[in-house]
Formats: C-alpha cells, structure tokens, sequence
C-alpha cells in the first residue's frame, strides 16, 4: 500500500537532518510493475491524495508514471510527436511546426508537459483570441496543434489526460469570398516576376492551388484537348503527391491561359521532370521564393497586404458560377472532396433570385 513519509520528522517524533528544508512530505507507492515510486510535496494533504490517484490508477489499468510528465513541451514534441508524424501530408506538418515556433512554445515550450492545466490552455486560447492580427481561424487551428500534440502524450503514457479537452474556442464567422476583379488578376501577372507569371494565370484560369501550379508538368498540359491534368504539387522544391484524392482532376481551360503557357515554354527551360515552373537555377521553384515574388507583386500593384495566391481559385470559381457552370462540375475542377465545400465556400455567389422558376409549375400542372 501507498504511504506518505514526512521527512522532517523522525518516527520517534525528533526533528531529521533534513528538518525545514525543501519539501517535507515523500510520497510513497508501486507502479504497475512493482518498482517503489516517490514524489516530493509540501504540504501532507497533496502528498496523501497523490498516493490515492496513483493507486486508483494503478487498479484502474490507467497508471501514468508522473515523472514522464517531467519532460517539457518542447522536447517531446520535437523528438517523440513531430517525427511520429510520418502518416500526415508534408504541408500538415509544415502548418503545425509553424504554430508550435509561433505560438505554442512562446507559451509552453519550457513547461514541463505535465505541468499544463486547462486553465493555462484556457488562458492560452484567450490570449491568442485577444491578438487584433489573428483571424478566429488561425485560433482554431494554433489550438488545434496544440490539442494534437497533448492527446498524442496521452497516447504516449506521457500525461493522463489532455488539458486541451472542453475548452471552448471563438466563434468562426461565416466565410464570404469576396473575388478579386479582373483588372487586378491582370495587374499581378504584369507585376510579379516574369518566371511565375504564368502561374497567375493557371490559378486564375484554372483554379489550380499555388503548390499545383508550381508543380505542373509539360506533359501533363494537352494542347489538343484543352486541359491540364493536375497530378502532383510542389513542396519545398520537390513533388509531392496531392494531400486528398479529390485533387486529382482534370481541368479545361481557355486558350488565354494556353497562349501564357506556350509563351513561357518560349523563355524559360523545364525543371527536372519536365516540370513547367522553374527557377534561376532550373530546379522546381520553393515557396518562399515564390512568396516573396507573389508579395512583392501584391504591394506593387496596390492590393491589400493580405491578398493570397488562393484568392486567384476564388477568382476562378467566380468566374465559373458567373458562367452558370453546373455547381458539381465546379466541385470538380476545384479539386473539392464534396459539394458541400463548394456551397460552404461559394454559394453566396450563385444566383439566388425569388423569380428564378417562377412559371414552372404552372407550366407542368396546367398542361396536364
């Protein structure tokens, strides 16, 4: 059985060597595998109800040893969760690194990883909600790495329960895409540098995401049919497979866009594997290069600081509802995995008028 050992007294009640140093309550009890475990308390009551919960636990079949909680959120989560992620996409592990750098280890990186409560996570949320510069989203999804992460020591043996659990997050509003105009889509290709260039147009002419433009293929460009075959994207200059299966689609586009591809063809040689975006060097173009050059644009032209790479998809999108394309093939050539996404993001933007089928009825029922 579990005990708590006071280590300023003596079992005759005389003071110990130790007598008014450190902290004076040990308490004492065995793990699953009948090894002696201690931990150190100031006061007896803490001590006592330790005993109890390591106990309970033991019974349980749920014992945590607590001094694997020791170790802080920074170091287990660079050398036991991050390269556990071998199951999740390169750009999903890229986003929660960016979020552990920015975010979470600011907050907890030197923390023991037991030593979070929810109270701190609840704080950690708050603070992160109070930031003017962060969209309710980039909340959502700091907390989420940060969820992740815990239930991965949970699952690890590391803590016995995840801090992050019934915290509540600020509302998401919801999403309006408001596309960017055409004279501004023209403007950016004019402004960024002449090698991506014919990027804006297959975002823009062709819903491709800034990672399938980058990554696309001579081969995969047909001419004759008027359609790119969007298999692969770039990542890091490398090519990666695409995050979902829905990705992969094949896209028609018009001739404007075919004219820049040719073009480009004309001025600038492949990267390894005939891949049509290459960069100084002729090797697959990185995204920070290409950020920086999409930036540089951005401010040339005028446009708010934010505007993005995927605003040339919202453009497309636009310009496809505009069309009257039918609402599944849009889900199609946007590489969407269901029609609800497409509605979700874009039904704001499809026509919704009280006279639409206005005669419809009359016309079946009084026929008859």
């Amino acid at each position: 059985m579990g005990h708590v050992q006071d280590l300023w007294k003596t079992r005759a009640g005389g003071k110990t060597a130790r007598y008014g140093k450190g902290k004076r309550y040990l308490a004492v009890w065995r793990d699953p595998g009948g090894e002696r475990a201690t931990q150190l308390f100031r006061r007896k009551v803490d001590a006592e109800k330790h005993v109890s919960v390591m106990e309970t636990d033991r019974l349980r079949g749920v014992y945590v040893d607590p001094r694997a909680g020791r170790v802080t959120v920074r170091e287990y989560a660079e050398t036991r969760w991050l390269p556990q992620l071998v199951h999740v996409a390169d750009g999903t592990k890229e986003t929660y690194e960016r979020h552990l750098r920015h975010r979470v280890y600011p907050a907890f990186g030197g923390r023991e990883i037991g030593s979070v409560t929810r109270a701190d996570t609840k704080s950690f949320v708050a603070r992160l909600a109070g930031d003017p510069g962060l969209s309710a989203s980039t909340v959502h999804t700091a907390f989420a790495t940060l969820r992740i992460l815990m239930q991965a020591a949970v699952d690890d043996e590391i803590i016995t329960a995840n801090p992050c659990s019934r915290v509540k997050l600020p509302r998401l509003g919801d999403r309006v895409v408001d596309p960017l105009p055409a004279d501004a889509v023209l403007a950016l290709a004019d402004e960024i540098s002449p090698r991506y260039r014919v990027a804006v147009f297959l975002g823009a002419g062709a819903g491709l995401r800034r990672g399938e433009a980058l990554g696309l293929a001579v081969p995969r460009i047909d001419f004759t049919r008027r359609h790119v075959d969007v298999r692969v994207q770039a990542q890091k200059g490398k090519l990666v497979e695409l995050k979902t299966k829905y990705s992969r689609r094949i896209v028609p586009v018009d001739d404007l866009v075919l004219e820049e591809v040719r073009r480009h063809m004309e001025l600038y040689e492949p990267a390894p594997g005939q891949v049509l975006i290459s960069n100084t060097w002729k090797a697959v173009a990185k995204p920070s290069a290409f950020n920086s050059a999409w930036s540089n644009a951005v401010a040339k032209t005028g446009l708010p600081k934010g505007t993005r790479f995927h605003d040339l998809r919202h453009f497309y999108a636009s310009a496809l509802i505009a069309a009257g394309v039918n609402p599944k093939a849009i889900q199609h050539r946007m590489g969407h995995a269901s029609i609800t996404e497409t509605f979700d993001t874009y039904g704001h933007l499809f026509p919704d008028h009280e006279e639409l089928g206005r005669g419809a009825i009359d016309l079946l029922l009084r026929s008859g």
